[in-house]
């Protein structure tokens, strides 16, 4: 694999987004054209604890059996794939090239200049970039985004999908697979069209992330070492239940409904509106912006849970809405058997990868 790897390569024919969490892996795959996208197949099953530690693969054989088992239930032909790589080994910066410089010129300037932007030995990390915009105080300057990964953490995922016949064809990372996929939400959903500033919460089990969109554009990220994991298993240890597959198909069945956890929700529910409360003033502290966030749209594994969405709105003093990045989209009938409705609202980073060919 060479220095620069292909994050922001252009669309190809379709592929799968796969999305590796420390507790599950999903795969998606989508077609169409905006405004008529379909969902052609999906299926996710959890991961064994400790198969992903710290973002990083350290068991590749139970990922590669447990992404066979996937793929076979999502029942696709579809073998290339985008991933997404997070955490402390991807590391992004924002710097100034000379405007006039080609790709390859750029490519090269980069290579020379990367020590000072990064580090690590540049030997061990895979680098890209992508023009941004122009430096609107200087029309001689890109403002220039810059991305670099461990090659280690790479390598290792890739290694472990090809075990399971997976060919990598794109590596995202997970915050801009988000920022891909909420700019599609909103788009979506015209509820959320009227309001300047949006912020989008995926709440996962171990980290949230945040999107704000101000008019249709990406303005603001941060990553909160908050998540959903220490509900999930004290509703498994009380409920003596297997694993968070068989605590989400209680939750679907409605075997496991609202009226039981509502305290345990509550609870997590009220930690939760903390986060995004510090969360939304850091962004307004950070910010040059007179707009006010108008409304906090929650997606994630955590949504979930029944009456999470009313539980956080009772300690928020803005409108919180759940967000579904497949609304308005066709689906085929294995993709539902899958329960890909009822569980769209956690495919955020999924969506985003899987748009990587089509959007």
């Amino acid at each position: 694999m060479g220095r620069f790897e292909q994050i922001f390569k252009p669309r190809t024919r379709p592929f799968l987004g796969v999305d590796i969490s420390s507790t599950r892996v999903k795969v998606l795959e989508l077609d169409g054209k905006p405004g008529a996208y379909r969902v052609l197949s999906y299926a996710s099953e959890a991961l064994p604890a400790d198969v992903v530690a710290d973002d990083q693969v350290v068991d590749p054989e139970a990922l590669a059996a447990t992404m066979t088992r996937v793929l076979e239930r999502a029942g696709t032909r579809t073998r290339d794939a985008a991933i997404a790589v997070s955490g402390p080994t991807v590391i992004s910066k924002i710097i100034d090239m000379p405007a006039d410089l080609s790709d390859e010129d750029m490519e090269q300037q980069i290579g020379f200049d990367a020590e000072q932007y990064i580090p690590h030995a540049i030997d061990e990390v895979n680098l890209d970039f992508q023009v941004l915009e122009r430096d609107p105080t200087n029309p001689d300057v890109n403002r220039v985004l810059l991305v670099a990964c461990r090659r280690e953490n790479i390598e290792t995922r890739i290694g472990a999908l090809d075990m399971a016949g997976v060919k990598v064809k794109i590596v995202d990372v997970e915050e801009y697979a988000l920022q891909n996929a909420s700019t599609l939400l909103i788009e979506q959903t015209p509820a959320l069209a009227h309001d300047a500033s949006v912020a989008v919460f995926d709440v996962g089990a171990h980290q949230t992330r945040l999107s704000v969109q101000h008019r249709g554009r990406h303005v603001y990220s941060r990553e909160l070492s908050f998540g959903g994991h220490s509900l999930a298993a004290r509703l498994i240890e009380h409920y003596e239940l297997k694993d968070t597959d068989q605590l989400r198909a209680r939750l679907r069945t409605g075997e496991l409904d609202g009226a039981a956890i509502a305290g345990d929700v509550s609870d997590f529910a009220e930690r939760l509106a903390g986060q995004i409360e510090r969360a939304l003033q850091f962004y307004i502290s950070a910010s040059s912006r007179d707009e006010a966030v108008g409304q906090v749209v929650l997606v994630g594994g955590a949504t979930l849970y029944p009456g999470l969405e009313s539980a956080v709105a009772r300690h928020m003093s803005r409108p919180v809405t759940l967000g579904n990045p497949l609304a308005g989209m066709l689906a085929s009938s294995r993709a539902r058997r899958n329960h890909v409705d009822h569980e769209a609202a956690s495919l955020m980073v999924t969506t985003g990868l899987a748009l990587r060919s089509i959007r």
